[in-house]
Order: structure tokens, then sequence, then C-alpha cells
């Protein structure tokens, strides 16, 4: 089911008399013996209600603001009283979320061979961290930012798993996005054509600082608008968590830091913006290449002077350049152990 889908059987359910009532329409597209209903209490709150065998574990969770979920029995229409559980969305302003969850918990449920419970946790915990985020919460800038810090990580770190994941930071307060013992990775991604390579914005003194450990390298990618480009920032999303599903941890550390950066499945029509990959480069920040650090200002920064953005010229960092492609020798490091 779609969310245009979903919204328009809320909508049609009528609010049951009773604050403690529910009522509700079955969801369509599940075998006949996968029972749910989307449905609505007595106080005009969502719910999402699964039908479970008796005798079912309850399904517990972390406290979660805004998402209640029980395990009871319930009425639904002229049905018999059966034993489901029950998601409820408490926080109206979350519906948006809770309608991205009840449509993942729908696909889950349409493959699930096993018990639908499992379905239920599984889904809980790759949704958890994302109830706190807010709603399109991101500008275009950030999620270009997040584009390229995701390309990098799902076409260069090679073996996904948690600990790739792990590497990245997806915080603007670490001082590179990716880090480990071995190397550090600042990614800088530009949009638009240039015939002599791209130019970056290092926004601060930081960002091509050397790491406390390990060498530094700066990861370019260009890309530019494109109607017909296959790649999008949802897109690259939904390939990560697809090639992690089978590794619950590694795909609950993406989300949560899929969160803190701000994204939202939720938003992914926010994001649609088709982008086509124009080159990608891996440099090694060694002496001599152009930058501007805090030791550049051994005497400290000018009085009255805050702090120091540049743009850099790649045009200008040619005999840097170690990869263009992860299969690259330059870049065999990053298929080493930690």
């Amino acid at each position: 089911m779609t969310p245009e889908e979903l919204e328009s059987i809320w909508s049609s359910v009528s609010t049951p008399a009773g604050t403690e009532s529910i009522s509700g329409k079955r969801a369509h597209g599940l075998p006949h013996e996968r029972a749910a209903y989307v449905a609505i209490d007595g106080r005009g709150r969502r719910h999402f209600l699964i039908r479970v065998p008796d005798g079912t574990e309850p399904v517990t969770q972390r406290e979660t603001r805004g998402l209640q979920v029980l395990t009871e029995r319930f009425q639904v229409g002229t049905n018999p009283e059966s034993l489901y559980i029950d998601l409820a969305c408490l926080d109206p302003p979350q519906n948006p979320t809770f309608s991205a969850v009840v449509q993942d918990l729908l696909r889950a449920l349409g493959r699930c061979t096993g018990l639908p419970r499992d379905a239920v946790v599984s889904a809980l915990a790759r949704w958890r961290a994302f109830w706190s985020v807010r709603s399109a919460g991101m500008s275009s800038e950030d999620a270009l930012g997040l584009f390229g810090e995701l390309w990098f990580l799902r076409r260069w770190m090679v073996s996904l798993n948690e600990q790739a994941v792990s590497r990245w930071q997806a915080t603007h307060g670490a001082r590179h996005d990716f880090q480990w013992p071995a190397a550090s990775v600042e990614v800088k991604t530009s949009s638009g054509r240039s015939g002599e390579g791209p130019v970056h914005r290092i926004s601060s003194l930081d960002q091509l600082e050397d790491p406390e450990q390990g060498e530094l390298y700066l990861f370019s990618l260009q890309v530019c608008d494109d109607a017909l480009a296959v790649n999008s920032l949802p897109s690259l999303v939904e390939g990560l968590v697809e090639e992690l599903q089978d590794d619950l941890a590694a795909l609950t550390l993406l989300n949560e830091k899929l969160a803190a950066y701000g994204y939202n499945p939720a938003d992914a029509y926010a994001y649609q913006r088709p982008l086509r990959v124009i080159g990608e480069r891996l440099y090694r920040v060694a002496d001599g290449f152009p930058r501007i650090v805090r030791r550049t200002f051994p005497d400290g920064l000018p009085e009255g002077v805050g702090d120091v953005a540049y743009s850099l010229a790649l045009a200008a960092c040619g005999q840097w350049l170690v990869a263009n492609s992860p299969t690259d020798p330059g870049a065999a490091f990053l298929r080493l152990p930690v």
C-alpha cells in the first residue's frame, strides 16, 4: 500500500463514539491468514493492528515519544475478538512517520514466512531512531552532503557491515566524516559541471587538519542535476537498507546515524533530486596539499577573526590524487581491517 492509500483509509474510517473504542478497515495486499487493520480510536488517534495467535508473547519496547505498542485483545467491526499487536501514534505531528512505519510493516508482513510478531519487532528496531527527527528538517545543502557521504560509504568502503557504518561519523561535530585508527576521510560534494574540476567549500580550519591517528584523505564527488538519472538520496538510502537487511545491528546503527544527520525516510519525497555522478576522486592530504589549517597561523588568528572558510580548486591537487575508483590500488586501504 502506498502512503496515499493509507491516508485515504485513515480518512475514511469513522471515529467511534467511545473514547476507548476503536474502528478500522482491513489492510489489503496481505494473505488471508495475515489480518491487519488500519484503525482510529475514539480520540482520533491512528492505530495499526496486526492479528497474532493467542499466546503470542507481548511486544515490549523502549520508551518512544509518540509511539505506543501494546499486545491486547480487540474486536474490530463484526470480526470475532482476537489478540492484536497494537501500534498507536499518540503525537499527530508524527503521523507521516507512523504511515511510513505502517507501510514498511505491510511489506515485511507480506514477505515474512515466520511469526508476525518477529516482523513487528524488526520494524520497530529499524524505525525507533526516526521518531525524534523533525519533518523535512534538512536543507538542500545538507541533503547533498549526506548523498556524498552515503555514496562513499556504499561504493568505496567495499565491505558494508557494522564496522564500516561505525566509521561514518554522521555529525557536524566530528573533525572528519569517516574516522578510524588507520585513516580519516573528509567527504566533499559539489553540484554543477566544471571543465577544470570541482571547487569545494572548506568551511573551517579543522576540516583538512591532520587526524590524531593515521592518514588524512579527501574524497571529492561531483554531481549534476539530471531528470533521467537513477541516483537520488532516497534511492541511496534504500540501497543501503536493502544490503543490510540481514544485519540488524548494522542496520540499526545506520538508522541512528541517518536520524542524527536529520534524515527521515518518511520525508523521502522532499529529497527526490535525481543526480548524475560526473566524477569521484580520492586524494591523499599530505605535505604541500593546498589547505589552510590552524598551524597556518602560528600566532593564532588575527584579532577579530573568528574562523576561516575558503574554496579549494581540485584542479590544483592532481599530484595528490590516489584513486578514481574504489578498485584502484590507491583505495586498497579502505578494504583493510581496522
